[in-house]
């Protein structure tokens, strides 16, 4: 593990990862000093933590700017001055403990029917339901779930006042619609799945870094340039089998420009056209100054 992680680490020196207009190095991911993510060399390099006492609880691989910013900021990464596409998993945990129960997992998980919490619009309810899904599953009791779950929302959110018994409900709409999952909710498998997922991601990592493609962990995402889409998705797919012996969806941002062959020539180039940002002074300078410690870029098919 650490001779792969070890060359992960010297690939991801070696790629130039920013954002084309972002003229300084740094995102405010959100309010006050603590929350200014800094974008740059000394940001990239990844390390993995396992729980104190076992090799078999976590393992996740940590460190990367990227995975303290959102999804917006990340749709802008470019990796070698090339646009990049997020591929992630959908419902990971919850599709792992449906797979571990021997049944696949059809649909959004996470998609209840419409006014199960009334007065909610669809997509806040569905929002609800993730966080409160995830929170149950590393909880050890549905106290302390619903309690953490209202923590994690700020003062004056709507979810602060929604109270145990409403929660309850909740849950136990999602166990109707998948009752083989009913005896995984507040069984403090958080940990333990991490480890799965990081299990995944490593195969995930080791495939590309083997081939000298770099890509991007998010834990249950990953971001590669545009023009290797294809084989993330599918590589997904396979070390996914291997780890849990079943078929786990997989959803992507955008369209790769490697799944563009049978398009019609100008309408690959009015999407490499969309897919470009303009590139600010300050991007331009850093990708300078990363080509004079590294030497030029390597350069992807059909790059804008």
């Amino acid at each position: 593990m650490r001779e792969r992680l070890r060359a992960y680490n010297e690939l991801l020196a070696r790629t130039f990862i920013d954002i084309p207009g972002l003229e300084e190095p740094v995102i405010q991911a959100g309010d006050g000093a603590a929350n200014r993510v800094l974008v740059g060399p000394s940001r990239k390099f990844v390390r993995r933590i396992f729980n104190p006492g076992s090799w078999e609880l976590n393992g996740r691989f940590y460190g990367g700017w990227w995975q303290q910013v959102g999804k917006d900021w990340r749709s802008q990464i470019f990796i070698n001055d090339t646009p990049t596409v997020e591929v992630d998993f959908k419902g990971l945990h919850v599709a792992i403990l449906s797979a571990e129960k021997g049944k696949p997992l059809e649909g959004d998980p996470y998609a209840l029917p419409e006014g199960t919490l009334p007065g909610t619009a669809p997509e806040l309810q569905r929002a609800l339901i993730k966080k409160l899904l995830l929170t149950a599953i590393n909880a050890r009791d549905d106290k302390s779930a619903f309690r953490s779950f209202r923590d994690g929302f700020p003062a004056g959110h709507m979810a602060k006042g929604l109270t145990n018994n409403q929660l309850s409900a909740f849950l136990s709409a999602f166990t109707d619609k998948h009752p083989h999952l009913s005896d995984a909710l507040c069984s403090d498998q958080g940990i333990r799945l991490m480890n799965v997922d990081a299990q995944i991601a490593e195969r995930v990592i080791g495939r590309f870094t083997a081939l000298g493609h770099p890509v991007l962990c998010i834990h249950d995402s990953f971001i590669v340039p545009y023009t290797h889409v294809r084989a993330l998705r599918g590589t997904m797919r396979q070390m996914a089998w291997q780890v849990v012996a079943a078929e786990l969806a997989v959803d992507a941002s955008a369209p790769g420009l490697d799944e563009m062959g049978d398009r019609p020539p100008d309408v690959q180039l009015d999407f490499i056209a969309w897919m470009q940002s303009p590139r600010c002074p300050g991007y331009l300078s850093r990708l300078d100054e990363h080509e004079r410690l590294w030497g030029s870029l390597p350069v992807f098919p059909k790059r804008g």
